[in-house]
């Protein structure tokens, strides 16, 4: 049976009763969602109790399902089914879905308005939205304020007890030591009360702002609403902005656990007092009794992410003991070690500043300031050089003024980007007479050359020479500065002695190693070097040496006791990090063979100098790679060039020196600028012109040959007669013998021609040279 039928037959049959409506409105197509519909038999069409139906029956329904959906799952294979049903041409049809769409209706408005009593109503929603606009609007700069105002509090404090300590001082010498003290926290309360006054104006100012968006835009479109629509404006302008805010507090606020020992940094929770008491009291600091007493609320430190700082006083315990148990107070934050920083705070054994951040402070590298802003020059001696930076973002600037350098650490530790760093600062300071020397003969300071007073590479018989001038040259200087009458050289004093001089070893173990390349020569550099540590930091002269062997034997304990500023990356055993920082550091928690050894901890160490003791840092980072020193060593040449100290074309009297014992001068790489200076003497000229013509060489001859190659010392002026050249000749040559610790007489020789000159023979002249290489 088609529709049209089906049509005919429902249009034909028997008027329906109540009891046919009842049960067509239980098989109406849009049956009620809230009330599971009772279950229907469906008959076939043409039976007495379902020729009226609206649907076709399915032939074969699945038992137990109701009308409707069985209906629905018949296939319409002809694809003859009406657009419109049944129902809808019937007048009870029509009204049975009335009444189902207004029991529809009704529901959900009921539903509405319980809905407006939870936190999911449109009234919740929109004050929940005004609420985050306000707290958006007020912000994070409150804290800021209280922390600034309660350091002013305690600055000003401490500045009025030292002036009452001043004003009733009686001693002339207490009375001014006390003023001086005055003095100081009278300016340390005075910066304090400005940054709290800053921070005020500074929270003024941005609240005023995010109130102008959080406030102000939407209070302008109201105002223009009712301006243009009248009081129906003023409706529609509410609505709208009710329904922005709405929008914003669409979603309800978290549950947020705030029990105490659940909350942890790495989660994302913040700083507070309750956490630190906890972490304090699980690592036995202090007693289950005890409280810490907040000196400055816990604030956020905006130069980390995650970060947070505090300052609080410790009960009866001293700072000392809440360091050694960094590791457990960290482990009771949910962080770990790296990511603490504990140190003390002024004469007050008790009070601390700790700072502590949710994630790894080291992970990302930071850029050379000098590389990224550019910089034309530095002052090395009085501002320093950044050198790395320590884990709450502060970038360290050690002076050439205080101490030599020792850098430390296993191949790609990160070793060579400190000494980068120092090279790079040097290079801006045209004062500086940066003397290299590299133990590894690698091309890497090939670049650097032309601005280098001395480039050598792989010659531990020149660094020797060198070491001896460099110790007699900081005795002249120790002269001055008695002269002077003072026990350390200050910037004044600085170009009057001659500058800076910075002597950088680059693999320190070529050099001393007893076993090594060096052999003979190790102990005396070794000497030396503990010289020139000793007491040439105070008379400007600086030593900078690195190693990826740092043992006993390398670096002997004199020698590392008078480095007051080592940096020890990543070693290969406790051992070696105890030769670095000092014995018994390791015991102490600072071990640096227990840095990763993964390459995004590259440049990681350990520093410890007089002023920082002993902290956690990273190098700078210089990309060599991509060209980035470049630039500073052009600036470098153009400094020293403006300057009038450009090596090779000024005095020097360091490789004058050199060049008068060794015959060459290492001067901006030497004569090949690539450092590989050769050993030649007056003695190897001798030895050379000997064996090329036979055996021997009469003295007239090797006077003409050295003409050649010293022509200021050895050639004949046009008013010299022969006999007064051979003889200045010849006593400048037996004055360069003598400097050098030679004497080799002059024999009769005898020549093809029959002749018998007064000459050298090549044999004396390598026993000579032998002698000398003994002596040396």
């Amino acid at each position: 049976m088609n529709h049209d039928e089906h049509a005919q037959a429902g249009d034909s049959g028997p008027e329906p009763t109540e009891q046919d409506r009842a049960e067509d409105a239980a098989v109406l197509p849009f049956p009620d969602r809230f009330t599971k519909p009772a279950p229907a038999p469906v008959t076939r069409p043409g039976t007495a109790s379902g020729d009226d139906s609206v649907y076709l029956a399915d032939p074969d329904p699945v038992a137990e399902v109701s009308a409707v959906v069985a209906a629905s799952l018949r296939e319409d294979v002809a694809g003859d089914r009406p657009l419109m049903p049944q129902w809808i041409r019937t007048k009870d049809g029509r009204r049975t879905m009335a009444r189902a769409r207004s029991t529809q209706a009704r529901r959900a408005a009921r539903r509405w308005l319980a809905r407006q009593r939870t936190h999911r109503g449109h009234g919740a929603q929109a004050w929940r939205g005004i609420r985050r606009s306000a707290q958006w609007t007020a912000g994070f700069e409150g804290a800021h304020v209280q922390a600034a105002g309660h350091q002013a509090h305690i600055a000003t404090r401490e500045a009025r007890d030292l002036a009452r300590r001043a004003r009733f001082t009686l001693l002339p010498g207490d009375r001014a030591l006390a003023q001086k003290q005055s003095e100081a926290a009278l300016a340390v309360a005075v910066a304090a009360v400005a940054a709290h006054r800053k921070a005020k104006s500074n929270r003024r100012r941005i609240r005023f702002l995010r109130a102008l968006v959080a406030f102000g835009i939407p209070a302008a479109v109201v105002l223009a609403a009712y301006v243009a629509l009248g009081a129906a404006g003023l409706w529609l302008g509410l609505g709208a902005v009710l329904a922005a805010e709405a929008f914003l507090g669409r979603r309800p606020d978290r549950e947020t656990v705030w029990d105490a020992d659940t909350r942890a940094l790495s989660d994302g929770d913040p700083l507070t007092e309750s956490m630190l008491d906890r972490a304090f009291k699980a690592a036995k600091v202090i007693g289950d009794s005890q409280r810490l007493t907040m000196v400055t609320p816990c604030a956020i430190d905006p130069a980390v992410p995650n970060a947070w700082h505090a300052v609080i006083d410790l009960p009866d315990v001293t700072v000392k003991k809440a360091r050694d148990k960094a590791d457990e107070i960290a482990a009771a934050m949910g962080i770990d070690r790296t990511n603490l920083d504990i140190r003390q705070v002024g004469s007050n054994g008790r009070r601390m500043a700790i700072w502590a951040c949710g994630q790894d402070p080291f992970l990302a590298t930071r850029r050379n300031p000098l590389v990224a802003s550019n910089a034309k020059s530095v002052n090395t001696w009085r501002d320093g050089f950044p050198l790395a930076f320590d884990k709450r973002g502060n970038v360290l600037r050690p002076t050439l003024s205080d101490y030599s350098f020792l850098f430390a650490g296993a191949t790609r530790s990160g070793k060579g980007m400190g000494l980068a760093n120092l090279l790079a600062a040097a290079m801006l300071d045209p004062r500086v007479r940066i003397r290299l020397f590299d133990g590894k003969g690698a091309g890497e300071y090939v670049p650097h050359a032309r601005a280098l007073s001395t480039f050598v590479r792989r010659n531990p018989r020149r660094l020797v020479q060198f070491l001896r001038l460099m110790v007699g040259e900081m005795n002249r200087r120790t002269e001055i500065l008695v002269e002077a009458g003072l026990s350390k050289a200050n910037e004044k004093l600085i170009d009057k002695l001659g500058g800076i001089e910075l002597v950088i070893i680059d693999e320190l173990a070529t050099y001393t190693a007893k076993n090594g390349p060096s052999g003979k020569y190790a102990e005396e550099i070794t000497e030396l070097l503990a010289q020139i540590a000793a007491v040439g930091a105070a008379v400007g002269i600086v030593l900078a040496l690195a190693t990826q062997y740092p043992e006993a034997e390398i670096v002997t304990p004199r020698l590392r006791g008078n480095l007051s500023a080592r940096m020890a990356m990543r070693v290969e055993s406790p051992g070696a990090s105890n030769v670095v920082l000092g014995d018994g550091m390791v015991g102490q928690g600072y071990d640096a063979s227990k840095i990763p050894i993964e390459k995004t901890s590259r440049g990681r160490a350990w520093l410890t100098t007089p002023d920082t003791g002993v902290i956690e840092v990273r190098s700078l980072f210089i990309d060599e790679n991509a060209g980035e020193i470049l630039p500073l060593i052009e600036r470098g040449i153009a400094l020293r060039t403006d300057a009038g100290c450009l090596p090779g074309h000024c005095d020097d009297p360091i490789e004058a020196a050199m060049a008068r014992t060794t015959g060459v001068s290492a001067a901006a790489g030497g004569p090949d600028g690539l450092g590989t200076v050769i050993h030649r003497t007056v003695l190897d000229h001798m030895i050379a012109a000997a064996d090329a013509e036979g055996g021997v060489i009469p003295v007239m001859d090797l006077l003409a040959r050295l003409a050649d190659i010293a022509p200021d010392r050895y050639a004949r002026t046009d008013r010299e007669t022969a006999n007064a050249w051979q003889s200045r000749a010849s006593k400048a040559l037996k004055s360069e013998l003598a400097a050098l610790g030679v004497d080799v007489d002059q024999v009769r020789i005898s020549l093809p021609d029959g002749s018998r000159p007064m000459g050298y023979a090549l044999a004396d002249l390598r026993a000579a040279a032998e002698a000398m290489d003994k002596a040396a």
